[in-house]
C-alpha cells in the first residue's frame, strides 16, 4: 500500500509526480497497480479508447465492403454520420469512428458485421456471473410473458392473459424476496 502523503514519481516516465493509480486486471487473474502522472494517465486513457475502437471496428475489417452494405453505390454514399460527417466507407477502411454518434449512424452495418462474425448472435453468449444468470433469465421470461399477454388480449383470450399476468406477478415477487 502506498502512502499518498509522500510524493511519488510516475512509474511510467519517472519524471513527474504520480497523481493517480491505475489498475490492470490481466488475463491470468493477476492485478497490477501502476501510479502515474497526469500526462501518462491521459495517455493510458487514450490507449484504452483506441483499443476499444479497434476491437469494435475490427468486425468491419474482416468483411468485404459489399457484404457489409448491400445497398446500391448511391445509397452507400449517403451513409454519413450527421454529427461529424464521417462516411461509412472511411469508417470501414480506417476502423476508426469519428465520434460516438458514428456507432448510431452505422448501427445496421455494425450489427450485420457482428452477426456474421459471431455466428448470428448479437447478444452476449459468453460467461456471466452466477448471481446475474438467474435474474437475467427471470427478466427474459417476464418479457416473453408480457408479449404473450398482448397476443392473448388481441385474441380476446382474457382467461389465459390473466393466468400469464399472475405468473408475471409470481416471478416479480420472487425477485423482490431475493433482494
Amino acid at each position: 500500500m502506498t502512502d499518498w502523503s509522500e510524493k511519488m514519481l510516475c512509474e511510467r516516465c519517472g519524471k513527474n509526480e504520480a497523481i493517480t493509480r491505475v489498475q490492470h486486471l490481466h488475463s491470468d487473474g493477476t492485478l497490477e497497480e501502476v501510479y502515474l502522472c497526469e500526462s501518462c494517465a491521459n495517455q493510458e486513457e487514450e490507449n484504452k479508447i483506441q483499443a476499444f475502437n479497434e476491437l469494435a471496428l475490427s468486425f468491419l475489417s474482416m468483411l468485404d465492403g459489399n457484404k457489409v452494405v448491400k445497398n446500391s453505390t448511391s445509397e452507400k454514399k449517403q451513409l454519413v454520420c450527421d454529427n461529424c460527417g464521417l462516411d461509412f466507407d472511411t469508417f470501414r477502411k480506417t476502423n476508426r469512428a469519428g465520434c460516438p454518434h458514428c456507432y448510431d449512424a452505422f448501427y445496421e452495418q455494425i450489427l450485420q458485421a457482428a452477426k456474421q462474425v459471431q455466428g448470428g448472435n448479437t447478444k452476449h453468449v459468453g460467461k456471466v456471473p452466477d448471481a446475474f444468470v438467474a435474474e437475467s433469465e427471470r427478466e427474459e421470461r417476464i418479457l416473453a410473458l408480457r408479449e404473450q399477454i398482448q397476443k392473448m388480449v388481441e385474441m380476446e383470450n382474457f382467461e389465459e392473459a390473466a393466468r400469464l399476468r399472475d405468473e408475471i406477478r409470481s416471478l416479480e415477487g420472487k425477485a423482490g424476496e431475493e433482494e
